[in-house]
C-alpha cells in the first residue's frame, strides 16, 4: 500500500511543503503538500528532482580515496578506491593533523560551500569544527553572492544574521532591485513559491510593483513597471531617490523616531550626487527617479527589497546600505509593509559570530568578516609560499570551480594542495581534487530542520521533517562524519597523553549523547515558544508537537521587534555607519569624475555580462534527469541592436571573452535585456575531466566564472564580482 511523507523541501529558502508518495522503499511521485503552514501546495520544479537524487546511480555510497601514481603530486590518472569509513576517517583526520602539526595552525583551512545553509547536521557542526581546527583561514560560499547583505546587517543593525524581511504579505508599494521572484521564488524571504501570487495580491488590495533590472525578467508580468539600469549603477539610482525625498521634505522616522543614529549625516551625503548625472548613468530618466521616489515615499506602507543581483556588483556593500537607509528614511524599518524580522522557534543569533576586522589575510591584507576570508583569496593563500600558506583543506558541499570567479584559478590552487578532504555525495569537478572523499547520506535519509532559513520567514512558524529511508548509509550524515572526524583530529593533533585520553573520552560523550534532534528539541525547548524552565507552561513548542503536526505549526505573523531586537550597544539604528561613509569616494571616483567613461575607453570589453537562474536547475540539481532534460539553456542573451552591431544572427555560435578567459555558446537575440548587456546562467560548465557525474556531463554549458575575473571584488566586502564583468563579443 502507498504511503505519505511530509517534509520540507531543503533546496532553498523558499522551504516549500512537499508530499511524498512512496511504497516504503522507493519514491513514486513527489507533489505540493496543500496543507503546509507555508506554502500551501506551492512548489516549483526544483522539488521533484530530489527523487533523482536519492536515486542517483553516481550519488556515492561509500568513501573514496584517491591512490596516487607519482606520491609527490595528484595527477589525473590516480585511481579512485572504495574504502571502509573508519580507515577513511582516520586518514582524513590524520592528513590534516600531519599540516598542522607541520606547518602552525593556519596551514590548514575550511571551505563551507552554499548548501551549509540548507542542512541542520552541517549548520551545527560549522562552529565546532571551526574551533577545533583552529584556523583563521575560513571561507564560505556566501563571499559570492551574499555577503554584502550581512555585512550591511552588522554595521546598520549590530548582527550579520539580524534579516531584514519584507512583509511582502502586508506592503502596498514593493520596489525591487536585483532580484527575480518568479524564478527563485522570493529569495531571502522565504514565502512558499508563490510570491508571485503575493505579487499579484499587492497590486490587487491597490499597491504597487517596480521592478529595476537590466533584464525583463520572468517577473516583469507581475509588475507595474520595469525599468532597465545599467550593471553596477543602482548604488547611484538609490541615491537619488534618497536626495529627492529629503529634497521634498518626505523623510520620516516613523515609530523609530529617537531610535536612530545619524539622521542628519545622511542628506548631505546623497547630495553630492548631480541628479541629472544620475539619470545618465542609470540610464533612468530623471523625471522617472523622482516619480518613484515621491511614490515610495508617500505610500502608507512601501518596501524596497534587493537580492544577488546587486551582492555580486562593483559597489555591492553601498548598494545594499543605501536600500536600507532609504526603508529607514520613510519609516520602513521594523514596520509592517515594510522590512521586518521573524522571531524563530530556535534562537540563533546569540550563538553565531558577527565581527569586522579583527585580523587580516596572509597575502592580500583583507579585513575578516565575522571570523571569515572572501573566497576570492583562497587560491592566493594556497598558491603564494611563505608562514601561514594554506597548504590542507577541509571543503564541504562547495563546487568552487564552477561557482567562483575563475574556475580555472580555482583548479590551480586545488592542485596545489598538499592534502584536501572533501564531505561531498559527488565526485565532481572540484572533489576531484581531493585526497579522500567522505560522503554524506541522502537527503531523505536524514531529518531536516531549516535553522538558519527561519530567518528568512515572512510568517512565523516552524517544521520538523523525520526522516524517510532508514539505510545502510543512514548513519553518516554530515553531523555524524564531522563529529567523527573532529574529534579523531583533535586527538591526533595533540602531543599530550593527559590531552589525548581527555579528547577521547569528550568524544565519546558527544557521540554518545548528541544527536541533530536532541540539539533540535533543546532549542525549541529554550527558544520563545518554549518551555523553557516552566514545566507548567501550557500550549509550548516542542520537538514532539512539530512531529505531530507534519505540515508544520504557524505562530503568527511578523511582529514589531525593535528597538529591543536591535543588537547594536545603544540599541539604536546605525544610519550612517562611517565604513560605507568612507567608501562613497570610489563611486563618486567611477561614476561622477570620469572613471566609468575612462574604463570604458580604455577597454576592448565593451559590453557587461550578467547571470541568471533557471527555475528548473540550482548548481547542485544537475544530477536529476528531470530537471536538465529538454533544452539546454546555456545561451546568451543580447540585444538584437547589439547582435546586429557585430554581425551575430539568431543562429550564431559566439565567443565571449574576458580578461579572465573565453567561453562558446550560441545566442538568443531578445529586446528583453537592455543594449549593452548581455546574460547567461551561472552555476554550468560540466565539461571538465574525470568526473562522476554522468547526467550533468551529458548536458554540460559552459561555466560562466570561466569568464569572471578573481582578482576584481567589491572592494568594500570582498564579495565576488560576478554581475557586470566587462566582455567582447563575436562569431566564432
Amino acid at each position: 500500500m502507498n504511503q505519505f511523507h511530509y517534509r520540507t523541501c531543503h533546496l532553498c529558502e523558499t522551504m516549500c511543503g512537499i508530499e511524498i508518495e512512496h511504497d516504503g522503499e522507493q519514491v513514486l511521485a513527489i507533489r505540493g503538500d496543500r496543507n503546509d503552514v507555508l506554502s500551501q501546495g506551492n512548489i516549483c520544479p526544483k522539488a521533484t528532482g530530489i527523487q533523482d537524487i536519492h536515486t542517483c546511480p553516481d550519488r556515492l555510497k561509500k568513501p573514496l580515496k584517491r591512490v596516487r601514481k607519482n606520491p609527490a603530486e595528484k595527477s589525473h590518472d590516480d585511481e579512485w578506491v572504495e574504502v571502509e569509513w573508519d580507515e577513511a576517517i582516520e586518514y582524513a583526520a590524520g592528513g590534516l593533523a600531519r599540516i598542522q602539526n607541520q606547518y602552525g595552525r593556519d596551514s590548514i583551512g575550511s571551505y563551507f560551500g552554499r548548501s551549509t545553509a540548507h542542512n541542520i547536521g552541517t549548520l551545527l557542526a560549522v562552529a565546532p569544527v571551526q574551533k577545533i581546527m583552529g584556523t583563521r583561514n575560513i571561507y564560505t560560499g556566501s563571499t559570492v553572492d551574499q555577503m554584502p547583505h550581512n555585512f550591511v546587517w552588522h554595521h546598520m543593525l549590530g548582527h550579520q544574521f539580524l534579516c531584514t524581511i519584507p512583509d511582502i504579505n502586508r506592503t502596498d508599494y514593493y520596489l525591487m532591485l536585483g532580484t527575480n521572484p518568479k524564478v527563485s521564488n522570493g529569495a531571502q524571504m522565504s514565502t512558499g513559491a508563490n510570491t508571485w501570487k503575493k505579487l499579484n495580491a499587492i497590486r490587487e488590495r491597490g499597491g504597487k510593483c517596480v521592478l529595476i533590472d537590466p533584464r525583463r525578467t520572468e517577473s516583469v508580468k507581475y509588475m507595474d513597471e520595469h525599468h532597465f539600469i545599467r550593471p553596477h549603477a543602482d548604488s547611484m539610482f538609490l541615491i537619488g531617490v534618497i536626495q529627492t525625498i529629503f529634497d521634498r521634505g518626505l523623510a520620516r522616522p516613523g515609530r523609530m523616531a529617537g531610535h536612530i543614529n545619524g539622521w542628519d549625516e545622511l542628506e548631505p551625503l546623497v547630495k553630492q550626487f548631480d541628479m541629472d548625472r544620475i539619470a545618465e548613468v542609470t540610464t533612468i530618466p530623471r523625471e522617472d527617479i523622482e516619480r518613484i521616489a515621491e511614490e515610495f515615499a508617500t505610500a502608507k506602507r512601501p518596501v524596497c527589497y534587493g537580492r544577488t543581483g546587486i551582492s555580486m556588483v562593483q559597489f555591492a556593500g553601498l548598494t545594499q546600505w543605501l536600500m536600507q537607509a532609504l526603508n529607514v528614511i520613510v519609516g520602513s524599518m521594523d514596520e509592517i509593509g515594510g522590512m521586518m524580522f521573524p522571531k524563530p522557534a530556535i534562537e540563533s543569533l546569540p550563538l553565531t559570530n558577527s565581527s569586522w576586522d579583527s585580523y587580516r589575510s596572509r597575502v592580500r591584507g583583507r579585513p575578516e568578516f565575522s571570523g571569515e576570508f572572501p573566497l576570492a583569496i583562497l587560491g592566493e593563500e594556497i598558491m603564494t609560499p611563505g608562514e601561514g600558506q594554506i597548504r590542507g583543506l577541509l571543503g564541504l558541499a562547495g563546487n568552487m570551480v564552477l561557482s567562483m570567479a575563475d574556475g580555472n584559478h580555482s583548479e590551480k590552487a586545488l592542485q596545489a594542495l598538499e592534502f584536501y578532504v572533501a564531505v561531498d555525495p559527488y565526485l565532481n569537478e572540484t572533489t576531484r581534487f581531493a585526497d579522500i572523499i567522505l560522503p554524506p547520506c541522502g537527503p531523505l535519509e536524514k531529518g531536516h530542520y531549516d535553522m538558519f532559513y527561519h530567518l528568512y520567514d515572512t510568517i512565523n512558524w516552524s517544521k520538523y521533517s523525520q526522516p524517510l529511508f532508514i539505510t545502510e548509509h543512514s548513519k553518516w550524515t554530515d553531523f555524524e562524519i564531522f563529529t567523527e572526524l573532529m574529534g579523531r583530529f583533535a586527538a591526533i593533533r595533540t602531543q599530550s597523553p593527559i590531552k589525548k585520553f581527555l579528547i577521547g573520552c569528550a568524544h565519546k560523550l558527544v557521540r554518545s549523547t548528541l544527536t541533530v534532534e536532541r540539539i533540535v528539541a533543546i532549542g525549541i525547548r529554550m527558544g520563545p515558544y518554549g518551555k523553557g524552565m516552566n514545566l507548567f507552561k501550557k500550549d509550548a513548542l516542542s520537538l514532539q508537537k512539530l512531529k505531530d503536526n507534519p505540515h508544520g505549526v504557524f505562530l503568527g505573523d511578523l511582529e514589531y521587534t525593535f528597538p529591543a531586537g536591535l543588537y547594536t550597544d545603544d540599541k539604536k539604528i546605525n544610519l550612517v555607519p562611517q565604513v560605507f561613509v568612507n567608501d562613497l569616494p570610489r563611486l563618486k571616483a567611477y561614476f561622477v569624475d570620469g572613471g566609468m567613461e575612462a574604463e570604458q575607453a580604455a577597454s576592448e570589453f565593451d559590453l557587461r555580462v550578467i547571470s541568471r537562474l533557471s527555475n528548473r536547475t540550482l548548481g547542485w540539481m544537475h544530477h536529476s534527469h528531470r530537471l536538465i532534460k529538454g533544452k539546454n539553456p546555456c545561451e546568451l542573451m543580447i540585444n538584437p541592436a547589439d547582435a546586429e552591431a557585430r554581425g551575430i544572427t539568431a543562429d550564431s555560435l559566439v565567443t565571449v571573452t574576458s580578461r579572465a578567459g573565453q567561453i562558446q555558446l550560441p545566442v538568443v537575440l531578445t529586446e528583453d535585456i537592455m543594449p549593452g548587456v548581455v546574460c547567461m546562467p551561472h552555476l554550468w560548465g560540466h565539461n571538465r575531466k574525470n568526473t562522476r557525474q554522468r547526467v550533468a556531463n551529458a548536458n554540460p554549458g559552459v561555466s560562466m566564472n570561466d569568464i569572471t575575473d578573481v582578482t576584481v571584488i567589491d572592494e568594500l566586502t570582498g564579495n565576488a564580482i560576478v554581475n557586470g564583468v566587462p566582455v567582447k563579443v563575436a562569431i566564432c
